[in-house]
């Protein structure tokens, strides 16, 4: 990997910097951006908190709603229902 390369990120930032100090405009809007961005997270948040332990109760209802021994599924339900190998 080049330098050119490993150096990209740094220098887009400094310039990201230098415009936004130089168009007050753009700073306002990348404020703006930022401050809905920490809203939406902080929704998306507090609705995780709020959901989770409705998820966790549903789950464990549904888990022992269950019955505790399944009949186990027979894959080949006769002997004749496997190939013969005597075919060919």
């Amino acid at each position: 990997m080049s330098y050119a390369v490993e150096w990209m990120p740094g220098v887009v930032a400094v310039w990201t910097v230098l415009l936004l100090l130089i168009v007050p405009e753009f700073a306002l809007i990348a404020v703006l951006v930022l401050a809905l961005a920490a809203l939406v997270a902080l929704v998306a948040l507090a609705a995780a908190a709020l959901v989770s332990p409705y998820l966790l109760a549903r789950s464990i209802r549904h888990r022992l709603a269950q019955p505790a021994t399944r009949p186990r599924r027979r894959w080949i339900d006769s002997p004749s229902a496997s190939p013969s190998h005597s075919d060919g």
